[in-house]
C-alpha cells in the first residue's frame, strides 16, 4: 500500500490498496473509503484548475473529492448489525408472547418411589408406606391412582395440585394372605400430563402364616402355637391320649360357612360324662370332624387362673373374621348360668372368648354375631340390663297383684287409677323384655374363670 494523497475528512495521508482498488485513509480515528472513481474526479478536477492558472505548488490536501464516493463501511456494518439485532429480540418478544397458543405448556407426572417392599417376618403385622406424586410441568396436574388387588389401601385416591407435591399412604391388608410372596401394581394416572401414566411395582413378603398373625394379635405372648403336634392330653382317666387327624387338603372357611357346618355338626348332642367324655374328647371330636369335612381346625388347651384343671375347646381360622374359638362340649348343667324361660333346652353350639387375663366367655351359636371380645362385652351387659328390668317387673307386678288380692276397687277411685297405671307399666316392661329375650336368646352360659395361659395345636 502507497501513499496518494491526504484524506478529505481528516488531512491525514491517504492510502491506496492494490489488492482492493480502494484508497483508505491512515488515521486511526478515521475510517473514510474512497473509489476509484471519487479519486478520478478530484483529479480531473485538479488539471482542469492548473490549466486555469493554479500554481503547480498546490498541496494535494486541496483536492477536491467527491464526497458521494466515500464508503463508510464499517459504520454501515455496524448498523446492519443493530438492525439484526433488534430484529432478534422483537422475534423473541413475539414468540414469548405467543408461546402459550403456539405450545401450550402442560404438567408432567412424577411419582417416588418405583417400587414398594413390606416384609413380615415375626406375625406383627407391616407399616404403611407412601408414595410422593410431584408435578414437575406446568399447569394443573389432576392424578388418580388405582391398584390390581383388594388387599392394598390407597389413601387418597386422587387429587390435583399446580405444584408441591401430594402423598399417599399405600397400606398392605395381610391378614388374609397366606405364607409367601405376594405381587400387586400401583397405576398413577394423570390425564394430559407428561409421563403419564406410572406404575409402581408392589411385593409383599410374609413368613409366617395367617392364623399366627391373628393369635399374636388377639392374644399376644400368653399363647404356645404348635404345628403337626399332637397334644400331650389324654381324654379321661382311661389315660387314652387325644389323637388330631389332620386333613392335608383342608382349608380355611369363611365364618358363615364354618356356623353352617357347626350347626349340622353332631359333637354337642354327646352328654357330658365326668371323667369319661369331658371337654378334651369333645374337642377331638369336633377338630377331627371339621379336617373330614375340608375345615382345617385345631384343638386349643386353656389353662385357668387359681384351678388345676383347664379346659379344652376348639379354633378355626376364618379369612373375613379372623381367628374363631368354638366350644362345643356337651350338655352339662353346672354351665348354664340362667335361663330365660323355664325348662328351656339350650344349644351346646357356642362361640368361645378368649382372652388372657379376661374371664372366658361364651355365646350360644345362633346368637353370636361376632368373634370379637368386645362383642361378648356387650352382649353380658345386655343380659345384666335384661335381669335388672326383668327384677324391675317382677317387683312392680307384685305390687300390682298386692292392690288387687281380695280387693274390689271402686271405678274411677283413687286406687283403681293407680292400678290401671301400674298395669299400663307392667304391659311396657312386658313388651321391652320379650324383644330382649328374643335377641339375647333363651340361655346364658356360665364363664369357666380367667384365662392365664393359651396353647393351639394345628
Amino acid at each position: 500500500m502507497r501513499n496518494v494523497g491526504r484524506c478529505p475528512r481528516c488531512g491525514e495521508e491517504l492510502g491506496y490498496d492494490d489488492s482492493t482498488d480502494l484508497w483508505w485513509c491512515t488515521g486511526a480515528e478515521c475510517d473514510v473509503v474512497l473509489r476509484r472513481e471519487a479519486m478520478r474526479h478530484a483529479l480531473r478536477g485538479l488539471v482542469e484548475k492548473r490549466a486555469s492558472g493554479v500554481p503547480r505548488g498546490v498541496a494535494s490536501s486541496s483536492l477536491e473529492y467527491d464526497t458521494d464516493g466515500i464508503e463508510e463501511q464499517p459504520r454501515r456494518f455496524r448498523k446492519i448489525l443493530i438492525g439484526i439485532v433488534v430484529l432478534v429480540l422483537i422475534v423473541a418478544l413475539i414468540a414469548m408472547t405467543l408461546a402459550p397458543v403456539l405450545w401450550p405448556q402442560r404438567p408432567s407426572l412424577a411419582v417416588s418411589p418405583t417400587q414398594l417392599l413390606f416384609s413380615d417376618e415375626t406375625g406383627t403385622g407391616v407399616m404403611p408406606q407412601a408414595l410422593a406424586i410431584q408435578n414437575q410441568g406446568k399447569g394443573r396436574l389432576e392424578w388418580e391412582v388405582a391398584t390390581d388387588v383388594p388387599w392394598l389401601i390407597l389413601e387418597p385416591s386422587g387429587g390435583n395440585f399446580e405444584s408441591d407435591l401430594q402423598i399417599v399412604t399405600v397400606k398392605a391388608d395381610i391378614t388374609a394372605l397366606h405364607e409367601g410372596t405376594h405381587f400387586a401394581m400401583c397405576t398413577v394416572v394423570a390425564a394430559g400430563a407428561h409421563n403419564s401414566p406410572q406404575v409402581i411395582a408392589v411385593r409383599v413378603q410374609i413368613d409366617s402364616p395367617p392364623e399366627a398373625r391373628a393369635i399374636r394379635e388377639l392374644l399376644g405372648d400368653e399363647v404356645e402355637v404348635f404345628y403337626g403336634v399332637q397334644p400331650p392330653y389324654v381324654s379321661g382317666p382311661t389315660g387314652a391320649p387325644i389323637e388330631l387327624i389332620n386333613n392335608e387338603d383342608a382349608v380355611d372357611v369363611y365364618w358363615n360357612d364354618l356356623i353352617a357346618f357347626l350347626s349340622l355338626d353332631p359333637t354337642d348332642e354327646s352328654p357330658y360324662i365326668q371323667d369319661v367324655h369331658m371337654c378334651g374328647t369333645f374337642a377331638e371330636q369336633l377338630h377331627n370332624n371339621a379336617e373330614a369335612a375340608g375345615i382345617r381346625a385345631a384343638w386349643v388347651s386353656i389353662d385357668l387362673k387359681g384351678q388345676h384343671i383347664g379346659h379344652a375347646l376348639n379354633a378355626f381360622f376364618t379369612p373375613d373374621r379372623g381367628l374363631v374359638f368354638v366350644d362345643c362340649t356337651g350338655a352339662q348343667e353346672t354351665g348354664i348360668l340362667e335361663a330365660a324361660i323355664d325348662s328351656i333346652e339350650c344349644d351346646h353350639d357356642k362361640i368361645a372368648y378368649v382372652r388372657p387375663g379376661k374371664e372366658y366367655g361364651l355365646i350360644t351359636l345362633d346368637r353370636a354375631e361376632s368373634p370379637a371380645y368386645e362383642f361378648y362385652v356387650a352382649y353380658s351387659q345386655a343380659w345384666m340390663d335384661y335381669r335388672q328390668e326383668v327384677e324391675a317387673f317382677n317387683h312392680l307386678a307384685s305390687e300390682y297383684n298386692a292392690l288387687e288380692a281380695g280387693r274390689s276397687l271402686v271405678t274411677g277411685g283413687e286406687e283403681a287409677r293407680y292400678a290401671q297405671r301400674l298395669y299400663r307399666e307392667l304391659e311396657a316392661m312386658r313388651v321391652s323384655l320379650e324383644m330382649q329375650q328374643e335377641l339375647l336368646g333363651p340361655c346364658r352360659w356360665r364363664s369357666l374363670g380367667i384365662v392365664e395361659q393359651v396353647r393351639i395345636y394345628w
